[in-house]
């Protein structure tokens, strides 16, 4: 069996309108799980990741482990911190990412490991101009639109070497 087990389990519970998750471990990510600098989308595409990106640090209910979550209660734990949210980023450890489909969570994490690229080479240069709350939610309701998501999962599964299609899914 899996170890991300609890991970999935206590976002699968906490959130009846999910249907897919992710986690990672991109390193462009993780240095905002260790600073106080905020990770928030800049560019258009990574506006799917959400506004607000919370920091689950599984020190502060559970002392110090490996950084692993083991058990359930610690899957919720990181649950509760996700919230609503689409995105929740782990201390020292990754990131996961909630959402209706394959599709959707892909492209978040993909989406949010280049604007985390984009943004520490962007933190060098100067002050940052991040996307205004309506700029997100404008462009999140065009990434989720099926046509949108498949043209970047064709795009992709090609770059895999994958068909797409009816039966390439």
């Amino acid at each position: 069996m899996y170890s991300e087990r609890p991970i999935h389990g206590g976002i699968y519970e906490s959130r009846g309108d999910v249907l897919a998750v992710v986690h990672n471990h991109s390193p462009s990510v993780v240095p905002f799980s260790v600073t106080d600098t905020p990770l928030r989308p800049m560019f258009h595409l990574a506006a799917l990741i959400g506004p607000e990106l919370p920091v689950w640090d599984i020190r502060d209910n559970f002392q110090d482990t490996s950084l692993l979550v083991t058990t359930m209660e610690q899957g919720r734990d990181l649950a509760r911190c996700l919230g609503d949210r689409r995105v929740s980023l782990m201390r020292g450890h990754g990131c996961v990412i909630a959402g209706k489909s394959i599709r959707e969570v892909v492209m978040a994490s993909v989406y949010l490991q280049v604007n985390a690229g984009l943004l520490l080479e962007s933190l060098r240069l100067g002050e940052v101009k991040y996307l205004s709350p309506s700029e997100i939610e404008l462009m999140s309701a065009s990434q989720m639109r099926p046509t949108s998501q498949e043209r970047a999962w064709e795009y992709w599964a090609n770059r895999a070497g994958r068909p797409t299609g009816e039966n390439g899914r």
